[in-house]
């Protein structure tokens, strides 16, 4: 972890713990309302088909959600990782980027992968 840098690690905890937090309501969504409505609903406002059709709109929509922040995860995480060597390639010369792209070429056409 040493080698990614500290605003990475601090947004892929963020995210992992947000994750963890959309992924267990999709999974268990009746225990998070009734904790939501015990703490902000009234207790004449309650019904059975009503509280349905939440849990199911809880179920559908928090899968999408936790796996749209895992995506965002597991991309902050390599950016992260990749972070030293995009600065490195950031700080060369145009005669340097030359040089790596044709010695690139010529390890490829010796290997006899693609140009």
């Amino acid at each position: 972890m040493r080698d990614i840098p500290i605003p990475y690690q601090i947004a892929c905890v963020i995210l992992t713990a947000l994750f963890i937090w959309s992924f267990s309501i999709a999974r268990e969504p009746r225990g998070w309302r009734r904790l939501f409505q015990s703490m902000f609903s009234k207790s004449e406002t309650f019904s059975v088909n009503k509280n349905k059709v939440i849990d199911e709109a809880l179920k559908r929509y928090g899968i999408v959600i936790a796996m749209v922040i895992l995506v965002i995860d597991v991309s902050c995480f390599v950016l992260g990782v990749t972070d030293r060597y995009r600065d490195k390639m950031r700080d060369l010369t145009p005669e340097q980027r030359e040089s790596i792209q044709e010695i690139n070429k010529y390890q490829n056409s010796k290997s006899g992968g693609p140009i």
